[in-house]
């Protein structure tokens, strides 16, 4: 697949979300759950429900992975499963049995990238 198509078909992934995504670099450990296989990456883009990880060898779509989103502010921990991935390039991870202090602390990680964004425009 060429890398326009490619991006056309990321497009349309992004176009077909239900909850905003917003872009943050941080560093991720994705463990899938069935073989223990372990990738250590980085998200792109974090929302309330997923996030897309960079990565050259992702994880096949349906797997269920545990998740570890690592930043200055902490750590955020939970599993969540492939709902999409493009071979060389990364997946889209939705989230699953979030517990509520890590829904707070990703609320408020995205209050924190929502008002940075606010003040540069």
């Amino acid at each position: 697949m060429s890398p326009l198509s490619q991006r056309n078909k990321l497009s349309r992934h992004a176009n077909q979300r239900s909850v905003r995504r917003c872009a943050l670099v941080a560093s991720v450990e994705v463990t899938e759950l069935h073989s223990g296989a372990m990738l250590s990456a980085r998200i792109s883009e974090l929302g309330v429900g997923g996030c897309y990880v960079d990565a050259l060898n992702p994880f096949h779509e349906g797997a269920l992975v545990r998740l570890r989103i690592l930043r200055d502010q902490g750590v955020f921990e939970t599993k969540a499963k492939v709902v999409y991935c493009h071979s060389s390039f990364g997946m889209g991870l939705a989230f699953i049995d979030v517990t509520p202090d890590q829904r707070s602390l990703l609320e408020t990680w995205l209050a924190e990238i929502v008002t940075q964004l606010t003040e540069v425009s």
